[in-house]
């Protein structure tokens, strides 16, 4: 709610700024908002921004870009990241200054006709209207540490409200295929019945029999799970795809970025959540939740109800995980450079007579 509130604030903001305008080069006017008393940015330097644009269409404006949904960017201020008419506005802030900058949607259209570049602009964009764009510059660094020191902490911020975006966004979507989900749940419950499973069900739909509670970490948002697993249909019970099977030939663990929505089908998303480090389950997920009506390629059918076997093998945080990768990295080099070593050795060796 408080993001709705900050968000309706700006674009009223924005789009009732009419006058008060500098002219800026190539078809830009802005109007500079000097709060900050920090220092201004060295070319060169990278600056910190948060950056939001808003077409004005008339009687009902749209957020086209808003990067406090996301997190701040980044930009090299010189004169090739950074066009010149923007790098000139750019380069008078100071740190906690904001800018309103407006462009004609038809001098835009006459810009990229200049360019060659022959596309227009989408059918939203109407002529004698105005996309506003809103920076606040936040920081400024001299070097790319500083940068990815700060970004890093801002990942970390983001990772939260990004993941709670993504899982309502997907919500939404389920709602269109409520018909499908509701077959679905009386397929998987009727298999459940005459099989005499006992699974939990989630708020998406999908059930979990766990065989193994587990000990381990509870997986959330910022978790990387590694997961053993075996896929079949329900339908068939032919598996389509395994990482402890060789006859798939990619063994090895796999793993699941939770803040990365989307990387795997949303019923991993869905049951991960309710899982730990340890825990060995069965998941039953409606098709929604997997390939939909399109499947995927020739083992899984449109609308197709998929089971897996799931082994949570590890539960690690980013850093762990990253440090991980690192020690396992040194330790392959280090194998390889004494091989190396070995094989030299013996070649400088003298031969028997």
């Amino acid at each position: 709610m408080k993001q709705f509130f900050y968000l309706v604030i700006c674009v009223l903001a924005l789009t009732a700024c009419t006058g008060g305008y500098k002219k800026g080069e190539k078809g830009l006017e802005y109007k500079l908002f000097a709060k900050g008393k920090g220092k201004k940015p060295n070319y060169g330097d990278i600056i910190q921004m948060q950056l939001m644009q808003v077409y004005n269409g008339g009687a009902k404006d749209s957020i086209l870009f808003d990067s406090h949904e996301f997190m701040p960017r980044l930009q090299v201020l010189d004169s090739v990241n950074t066009p010149v008419e923007y790098f000139k506005i750019l380069s008078t802030m100071r740190v906690g200054d904001s800018v309103v900058i407006r462009l004609l949607t038809d001098t835009l259209q006459a810009r990229l006709k200049e360019k060659g570049q022959g596309q227009q602009l989408p059918p939203y964009l109407k002529k004698g209207k105005y996309l506003y764009t809103r920076i606040t510059l936040m920081n400024i660094f001299e070097n790319r540490a500083q940068a990815d020191s700060a970004n890093k902490a801002e990942m970390v911020s983001m990772k939260p409200r990004l993941f709670k975006k993504q899982l309502a966004e997907f919500e939404k979507e389920m709602e269109k295929n409520k018909e499908q989900l509701a077959k679905d749940d009386k397929t998987i419950a009727a298999y459940l019945a005459k099989n005499n499973i006992k699974a939990k069900k989630t708020g998406w739909g999908t059930y979990i029999d766990v065989h193994e509670e587990g000990t381990g970490e509870p997986i959330t948002y910022n978790s990387i799970a590694s997961v053993k697993y075996t896929g079949r249909s329900l339908e068939t019970g032919v598996v389509f795809d395994s990482n402890v099977d060789t006859a798939f030939k990619h063994p090895g663990l796999y793993d699941v970025r939770m803040w990365e929505v989307g990387s795997s089908i949303m019923g991993w998303t869905d049951a991960l959540q309710q899982m730990r480090g340890g825990m060995k389950a069965t998941v039953y997920i409606p098709s929604t939740l997997c390939y939909g009506k399109n499947g995927n390629g020739d083992r899984i059918k449109p609308d197709a109800i998929l089971v897996f076997d799931m082994d949570i093998a590890k539960v690690q945080s980013e850093d762990a995980y990253n440090a991980e990768q690192t020690k396992l990295q040194e330790e392959a080099m280090k194998k390889m450079q004494e091989a190396e070593q070995r094989k030299s050795d013996s070649l400088s060796k003298p031969g028997k007579k």
